[in-house]
């Protein structure tokens, strides 16, 4: 049995949760396990699934890290929370619509998230990803990216630094996930996103991108980067769309 299929079978499952839950015991930073034990108690009350994402799922946290949830089922309390918890809440009907629909984020939440609790709703769409060979929606990528680069270019020219910073790097984030949907690949992390651009070619954009994550640009820095970033908005790449490489894992 692959372990690219761990939905397969109960034992399989059984394995990859827990896999996972070993893996959160290793990539949580000491200072946040006592917020992730507070996340996953109230999970358990109200939760079909909470699943860790982001960065840190992916063993690749830096200085801007939010830690990350995505839970289906009803909201839980985060009101007393550090402010670097960003819960993503769904219903179950919410998330297959999302499925339906091509959005990414949900796609990537269940390819490479770590499942802290599942009533099987998690393993079910794990199973629809790969059997209906889903994959998300390229061009509603691309919307969502030109939206936020005009968002970006508002805060370039209200010249608050900190704000244009956040901004652009959003919209670098997202363009750069629309490129590598669009060239086949299955963005990661965002950390990751830059050595992924530079694979298909994309070395200007991993280079802005890297810059807005690691370093403090300044307000002509950021400009300077959007013009580029609009140009690449306008030029698709069907030429090399392939054929899906990620798999869930």
């Amino acid at each position: 049995m692959s372990a690219r299929s761990p939905w397969r079978t109960d034992a399989t499952w059984e394995r990859r949760l827990a896999r996972d839950a070993e893996r959160i015991r290793s990539v949580l930073p000491a200072r946040l396990a006592e917020v992730h034990q507070r996340v996953v108690d109230r999970a358990h009350l109200h939760a079909m699934a909470l699943l860790l994402t982001g960065s840190t799922a992916r063993r690749r946290r830096t200085a801007i890290s939010d830690l990350d949830y995505h839970l289906i089922g009803e909201r839980i309390e985060t009101g007393d929370l550090p402010e670097e918890v960003d819960m993503h809440v769904v219903s179950s009907d919410e998330l297959q619509r999302r499925l339906s629909n091509g959005d990414d984020f949900t796609q990537w939440s269940l390819r490479f998230g770590l499942v802290v609790l599942d009533d099987g709703i998690v393993r079910e769409s794990m199973r629809r990803i790969a059997e209906d060979r889903l994959w998300p929606d390229v061009e509603r990528k691309r919307e969502q990216a030109r939206r936020s680069l005009r968002t970006a270019e508002a805060m370039v020219a209200s010249q608050d630094r900190d704000a244009a910073l956040d901004q652009v790097r959003t919209a670098l984030t997202l363009i750069a996930r629309w490129r590598l949907l669009s060239s086949g690949a299955f963005p990661l992390s965002r950390a990751e996103l830059p050595r992924q651009l530079a694979q298909i070619g994309d070395s200007p954009l991993a280079e802005a991108l890297t810059t807005t994550i690691h370093n403090a640009p300044s307000l002509g820095q950021l400009e300077r980067m959007l013009p580029d970033a609009s140009e690449l908005l306008d030029h698709p790449l069907e030429a090399r769309v392939a054929r899906p490489r990620a798999r869930a894992a």
